[in-house]
């Protein structure tokens, strides 16, 4: 704040934006799309039949589908995004150097070529993919849990 001031504090809030709402976006669709075939292909049953039917999945099988399915969504929404990511990471690194993303763009490919966009991608989705998968393994569990015991109280009630 002191020496860059309010336009520096903000410096890289638009291809944060632009970085993280499209990640968002196609993360959820790799992830449902990976988790739906990695399902079909390791049994016939689909993840979301009913929990005491005999096709339904084991729970260790649906753990190991959900994390592998967040590992690989992360690392496809990873790549795509990270140029925005690197044009992100120039900005505030140089705000005085970089005055808006396309500026940052183009001086970037200019002067380091297109790979520059890709800076950083391994550690991006080193990060991403087991922050992700982490997270949404365990939500998914979390849901599958509460989903049975919802289940068992109507039993009871019943």
């Amino acid at each position: 704040m002191r020496t860059e001031g309010l336009r520096g504090f903000f410096s890289g809030f638009g291809a944060t934006a632009i970085r993280d709402a499209p990640y968002a976006g196609l993360y959820v669709l790799f992830y449902e799309q990976c988790k739906r075939r990695l399902s079909t292909l390791a049994h016939a049953a689909p993840l979301n039949s009913e929990p005491r039917s005999p096709e339904a999945m084991r729970s260790s099988t649906s753990v190991s589908i959900n994390f592998v399915s967040g590992i690989l969504a992360a690392g496809l929404a990873t790549a795509i995004t990270n140029p925005f990511d690197a044009i992100k990471t120039r900005i505030q690194l140089m705000p005085g150097e970089y005055g808006n993303m396309l500026q940052a763009g183009r001086r970037m490919v200019i002067q380091d070529g297109y790979k520059s966009l890709f800076d950083g991608l391994m550690l991006r989705i080193t990060r991403k993919a087991l922050s992700s998968a982490l997270a949404w393994t365990l939500y998914e569990e979390l849901i599958r849990r509460a989903e049975q015991k919802w289940e068992d109280r109507k039993e009871h009630v019943l």
